[in-house]
């Protein structure tokens, strides 16, 4: 089970964002690593395979603190 967070300050700067095991947990599937959001101000999506390599993007945003980041995979 996923522990959520409650709403406090996390103590998250933009530079660790996304934490894992603040934001969200990693789930490593075998053919992809997939990521569960384990705070409410924190949304997590997945682009489209896309290119020759047809690789994705992950992208992680905080409402809360105006984060983003994009980890491609």
């Amino acid at each position: 089970m996923i522990e959520r967070i409650p709403c406090k300050d996390c103590g998250v700067d933009e530079e660790m964002f996304p934490c894992l095991g603040k934001c969200c947990c990693k789930n490593d599937a075998l053919f992809m690593a997939s990521y569960e959001k384990t705070c409410p101000h924190c949304d997590i999506w997945s682009s489209l395979p896309y290119g020759a390599d047809l690789k994705t993007v992950t992208v992680f945003e905080c409402s809360r603190l105006g984060y983003g980041k994009r980890l491609a995979g």
